[in-house]
């Protein structure tokens, strides 16, 4: 927030203690209080005094509900309270970001590609909540996405927004160097294709280090700006560790007709997504309220579903009822000599598993009766067995009633006589296998020894440093710098850096260049340093070195 006029003093808010100034801007001042009970730190937005015109409260009303609408999401700030003051102050009391939003940051150093389409993701999941809770943000930019505690997105300042319909003040105002050109003409103008723009523009200002349409030493007024924006295409990133798929997604979104664009904030997340999965990425969760379904009526149905963690979704409907234990049906070599069927019992929930009919006889009785009667819930277990045991009866005129006992007996003295021989075979068979098996070689270990990590090393990759450039013979300056954190496989690319427009890189393995000295202007080169992974440095101040005429 800039701060071009005289800040007003805290209001006197009963249950809050004033401890500092956060920041202002043209409609309110931000306050940092500690709210009594419960007890915490909260942000509180105050609205000028003198702008207490029923437009700027009507406004700054609307905000406080839209916002209360909005604020279980993960990545929307939460308001506590809207309340007016005694002395007749309308404030907001929120949710307070420590840490820097994402305008300082992206203005200290360039994000990573990781951190960006994490980010972008986050934010349009977001931005895609209030599209379907019919809410348009129509201001977003790196100064409206804070970061939590917990170093998470909180997208806020929902003081211009409005419905899909477009019932927005037309003095609300708008930030140019994130707005798209329909907002400069007096067509109509669709929210959600409008916040599909300006999410697209926050991210490539996070990856470029600046707004996609201002150039550095060129004339970036307002009505330069707006005549871009307008008219050129939007500018290359050029930087190597930007895959061509994330410029086109960047592209698509920022496309000078809104009806070239993604369609929601969704599709634009979906496109990110795929570019993470390109560079072997984590994928991002799209976080979104669940839609309910009518069918569900059960008062502790869906009280855990807060939120679809993943694109991908489950009809549960389209599972259906399955038992516990499903029917097995066993085949001997002759095709059949008998069943095991498991099933639930529906009447208290209670898994019952029926033993399986032996040959000759069916369900427990007294010997020489039929088959026992099933139960009404067990049709499918009764018609098995039922199977299974005529399978196996002696009578072949269809009686059901038990084998003969002498010849039962009799098959049953074979069957012990050959099993019994079978088991002392295997017995034996195994012992001089045990006796006469080899020992095992010793196998080597999979596990390679690796050194502990470096406790400095924060993940990503920092800047050349030293970057020096010395006079060479035949008019050639040479350029050598440090990596102040070498790790096997980092390789440098480097350019021409100029005033007016730089140079294509060149790949190098070692930290040195030559490049033909400038006549018109100092000779300068830009270093990158690539990790074999791809990730590259941010490209900040520290990574342009020159030298003089």
């Amino acid at each position: 927030m800039s701060s071009k006029r005289s800040v007003a003093p805290p209001p006197v808010i009963p249950g809050f203690t004033y401890i500092s100034l956060l920041g202002s801007g043209g409609f309110s001042d931000v306050y940092l209080y500690e709210q009594d009970r419960p007890r915490r730190k909260v942000a509180v937005k105050v609205l000028l005094a003198s702008l207490l015109a029923e437009g700027a409260r009507r406004r700054f009303e609307s905000e406080a509900n839209l916002m209360a609408q909005l604020s279980s999401h993960p990545y929307i700030v939460t308001i506590f309270e809207a309340q007016i003051t005694d002395a007749g102050h309308s404030y907001l009391a929120m949710e307070y970001c420590s840490r820097p939003s994402l305008d300082v940051r992206y203005r200290r150093q360039r994000f990573s590609v990781d951190e960006a389409l994490t980010v972008g993701i986050q934010v349009a999941s977001a931005v895609e909540t209030a599209h379907r809770a019919g809410i348009a943000h129509r201001d977003i930019k790196p100064a409206n996405i804070l970061v939590t505690d917990y170093n998470r997105p909180a997208l806020t300042d929902f003081g211009i927004s409005g419905t899909l319909a477009g019932d927005t003040d037309e003095d609300a105002g708008m930030s140019i160097p994130w707005s798209p050109p329909e907002q400069f003409t007096d067509q109509h103008v669709d929210g959600v294709l409008v916040d599909v723009w300006a999410l697209g523009a926050t991210l490539y200002t996070l990856l470029a280090g600046r707004s996609p349409f201002v150039l550095p030493g060129a004339d970036n007024s307002q009505r330069e700006l707006i005549s871009r924006i307008t008219n050129t295409p939007v500018p290359a990133l050029g930087r190597a560790d930007v895959p061509q798929s994330l410029e086109l997604a960047l592209a698509t979104a920022m496309a000078k007709s809104a009806s070239a664009r993604y369609s929601s904030a969704h599709a634009f997340a979906l496109a990110l997504q795929r570019v993470q999965a390109q560079l072997n990425l984590a994928v991002t969760p799209f976080e979104v309220l669940e839609e309910p379904r009518p069918e569900e009526h059960h008062p502790d149905d869906g009280f855990e579903e807060t939120r679809v963690r993943s694109i991908a979704s489950i009809d549960p409907d389209a599972t259906g009822q399955a038992p516990t234990f499903p029917a097995r049906i066993l085949n001997d070599a002759s095709g059949s000599t008998g069943s095991t069927v498991d099933h639930n019992t529906t009447s208290n929930h209670a898994t019952v598993r029926r033993p399986p009919a032996l040959p000759g006889f069916d369900a427990p009785g007294p010997p020489g009766t039929a088959a026992r009667t099933a139960a009404p819930d067990d049709d499918l277990a009764a018609t098995v067995n039922r199977a299974s045991a005529a399978a196996h009866l002696g009578d072949s005129g269809g009686s059901t009633g038990a084998e003969h006992p002498a010849g039962h007996g009799r098959r049953n003295l074979m069957l012990s006589v050959v099993g019994g021989t079978v088991l002392v075979t295997a017995v034996v068979l195994g012992i001089i296998a045990g006796a006469t098996r080899s020992e095992p070689a010793p196998k080597a270990a999979d596990q390679v020894s690796k050194p502990p990590a470096d406790a400095l090393d924060s993940g990503t990759v920092p800047d050349a440093v030293n970057l020096v450039g010395v006079a060479g013979p035949s008019g050639k300056i040479l350029f050598s710098w440090t990596n102040p954190q070498p790790k096997p496989g980092d390789s440098y690319k480097w350019r021409v850096h100029t005033l007016k427009a730089d140079g294509t890189y060149q790949a190098t393995a070692e930290p040195r260049a030559e490049m033909a000295a400038n006549p018109a202007e100092p000779s300068c080169i830009q270093v990158m340093i690539v990790r074999s992974d791809g990730a590259s440095s941010p490209l900040g101040e520290d990574s342009i070195g020159c030298v003089s005429k």
